[in-house]
Order: C-alpha cells, then structure tokens, then sequence
C-alpha cells in the first residue's frame, strides 16, 4: 500500500509541470526566440492562437520581435494572421513597429489586412510613416493599403446644411 501512494505521488509530481504548460508559455517562448520549446509547445497541442493579457498572440509577440523563423513557423501551425489585440493591434502592426520587412512580406503574403487600424484609428500605414520606414511603407502600398480618408474641414461660418453650387438641385416644377 505504501508503495503504490509513493508511485503515486512521484507520478503526480512529474506530471504537474506537464499540464502547466500553455499559451503563456507559447507566447514566451515566441517572445524569447526559443524555437525548438514553440516547436515543443505546438506539437504538445498547445492552441497556436492562444492569448495571454490585452488578447496578445505568440504571433504578435514573434512579429514584434522580428523573429522570422518563429513567425513561419506559427503560421505553419495556423495562426491567425489578422488577430487583434484589445489596443487593435495585430502582428503586422507588431511587426512595423518592429522594422523587420522579411516579417512584414510575409505577413502580407499570407493574408494581413495591411488596411487594418488601432483603437485609435491608426493604420499600419501610419505607423509606417511616422517611424519612416520606407521600405515598409512601400510594401504596403504595393500590397494595396489604402491611405486613411482625411476629414475635409469645412470654412469658417460655413454650415452642413449650405449647398455647394455644383450639388445644387433644380427647383421641382408644381403641376
């Protein structure tokens, strides 16, 4: 009897760190650049688009930091590109932040909406240029972003309801 108990017990003890394992793991090792442990992981099962705090992704965490084999990698085990976090950022805005273009031109060739925007309404294209990184920026026009509609603001003492001469309507004429 009080062999099977310590059998027990040292089988319990092994098997703990085991089932500790998780997304948060993942998503160290990705953010880390541990290769072989993400390989580990995914190969355990652990969900490739699995979240940690903020909704961040291991995808997100390699992209930020430019890790491009762990990026190709994830995306192999099927992780969703296009993914945001609860700030709207996703691996491709991680990435310009970044400067890595092998990683941008990869996300881009397997489907990151390069016209996705922030919370704060900011695109990835914005980013681009406000970091100037050109070679990025070109990228993403040539992957077709579109530049954010600037609001047009209106004349001083102009109101919404004026119309412009050339939207004017002829007068209706009454039977």
């Amino acid at each position: 009897m009080k062999i099977s108990r310590l059998l027990f017990a040292v089988w319990l003890t092994l098997s703990l760190p085991l089932q500790a394992e998780d997304g948060k793991d993942l998503f160290a090792a990705a953010a880390t650049g541990k290769l072989e442990r993400v390989q580990a992981l995914l190969a355990q099962g652990i969900d490739v688009n699995s979240k940690i705090e903020q909704d961040r992704t291991p995808l997100m965490a390699a992209s930020f930091n430019g890790n491009l084999r762990i990026v190709k990698l994830l995306l192999v085990y099927g992780a969703d590109v296009n993914m945001a976090d609860k700030l709207g950022s996703t691996a491709l805005s991680d990435a310009v932040l970044f400067g890595n273009e092998d990683v941008v031109k990869l996300l881009i060739a397997t489907g990151a909406n390069v016209n996705a925007t922030d919370s704060q309404g900011t695109s990835v294209l914005d980013k681009a240029k406000k970091l100037k990184r050109d070679a990025i920026v070109k990228q993403l026009e040539e992957a077709g972003t579109k530049a954010p509609a600037k609001e047009e603001t209106p004349e001083p003492g102009a109101t919404d309801t004026e119309a412009k001469p050339e939207e004017a309507k002829p007068a209706e004429e009454k039977p």
